[in-house]
């Protein structure tokens, strides 16, 4: 019922303020056709740990260079073009209209590219965070991938228990790493052993993701995957 009443308000709001293209600006919808022809996939070969580009099929240096708690990690597009622009535009100008969208690409992508799956897990904001922002965009994402899949969302499972420094502001891997070492919890115990897959917007080097595959592996998890709408190169 939730997602209809959005529904209905999402219609709403285009008739009164008609989508416009995020790259060109013609009115009709948020990625024009020719846009959306453009958008920067992610081809194989990857990675098949961190998902990032290689020249050959394998793990590549760095995830063998470091502890790795996720058991992969996959991205639809590279961070760059419209698709960079909607997530900006999404974290930072409350465009939550092009969640659905989206969150539609993240659902097309794991039908064509299964992971073991019995939850669904969007990387939380930290309290203060989620209240200057009024929204976690992780879980727009999330809820979106879930009405279209049918896997269960568990969007209380994590909680961020450190309100540490925007990863987009670190520098490197290390800092990166260290900014998010033990900065989540596991809130809701449970008996089973549950695949997991959990959802964030962007990932740079994969160190919130891998924090959270710790934390969720640390509680039980029988297998923890990782996948975002886009990729840094």
């Amino acid at each position: 019922m939730a997602f209809l009443h959005q529904s209905f308000k999402d219609t709403l709001l285009d008739l009164v303020f008609p989508q416009q293209c995020l790259v060109c600006g013609k009115e009709g919808k948020l990625f024009c056709a020719k846009c959306r022809a453009g958008l920067s996939y992610i081809s194989p070969p990857v990675c098949s740990l961190c998902g990032h580009h290689v020249s050959n099929d394998g793990v590549c240096p760095m995830c063998l260079s470091g502890k790795i708690h996720l058991d992969g990690l996959r991205s639809v597009f590279n961070f760059e073009g419209g698709i960079a622009q909607a997530i900006y535009s999404l974290k930072y100008h409350n465009l939550r209209s092009v969640a659905p969208l989206l969150g539609t690409f993240m659902a097309d992508y794991l039908k064509q590219n299964p992971m073991p799956a019995d939850i669904i897990v969007p990387v939380p904001l930290h309290p203060s965070r989620l209240k200057y922002r009024g929204y976690n965009q992780s879980l727009l994402l999330a809820r979106e991938l879930c009405r279209q899949t049918g896997i269960e969302l568990a969007d209380k499972w994590l909680e961020r228990s450190l309100a540490t420094a925007s990863q987009a502001r670190t520098q490197n891997r290390i800092e990166r790493l260290a900014n998010v070492n033990n900065a989540f919890i596991f809130k809701y115990p449970t008996t089973t052993a549950p695949r997991v897959i959990i959802i964030d917007d962007v990932a740079t080097t994969g160190a919130t993701l891998n924090a959270c595959a710790a934390t969720l592996k640390g509680a039980g998890a029988l297998s923890v995957w990782g996948l975002t709408i886009a990729r840094e190169r």
